[in-house]
């Protein structure tokens, strides 16, 4: 886990060095975790520019005593819900995305549909967990800190998901 507490000090600074490090560090969590929720690139490349726009307005009201990667991936969660939340019934799955997402080689034809069924027999909750576990490979500890949940409970979701999936 990097320590990023010099580089939020630059961001106070406006020192574009210190947000390009910061950025570089959490560009692949910060999208899973929005990807996860909107499952659409171009909304996930606008809803980052607006997380990383909130933190720089927002950091100085970050608190050190919480881990800036978290307090950063809870911003994405919260822009990717109100996305959701705003177009909910316009959201649909576009298949080769969501196989893009997978840590295989490219499915293809009924694979894909198989993936997207998959993806679509979990709960938000459940997909955003399975995806930072399996995709971003996180430690649970630190999927828990993001999701903003007791360790226990991450456990529990990704184990449900687990069996959902095993079960199709």
């Amino acid at each position: 886990m990097a320590n990023y507490s010099k580089y939020i000090e630059g961001l106070k600074n406006k020192d574009e060095e210190s947000f390009n490090y910061i950025y570089e560090n959490t560009k692949h969590t910060v999208y899973a975790t929005i990807y996860a929720i909107v499952r659409n690139r171009d909304a996930c490349q606008d809803i980052m520019q607006e997380t990383y726009m909130t933190m720089l307005e927002k950091i100085y009201q970050y608190q050190p005593r919480y881990r800036f990667l978290s307090w950063l991936t809870t911003i994405a969660r919260n822009k990717a819900i109100d996305y959701y939340r705003r177009h909910k019934r316009e959201v649909l799955v576009d298949i080769d995305e969501a196989a893009d997402l997978m840590p295989a080689s490219p499915a293809i034809g009924e694979e894909r549909a198989l993936i997207k069924e998959m993806l679509d027999c979990l709960s938000e909750t459940e997909r955003s967990i399975y995806l930072m576990r399996v995709v971003k490979q996180l430690k649970n500890r630190e999927i828990a800190d993001i999701m903003g949940m007791p360790l226990g409970t991450v456990l529990w979701h990704y184990s449900k998901a687990v069996k959902k999936l095993k079960g199709r």
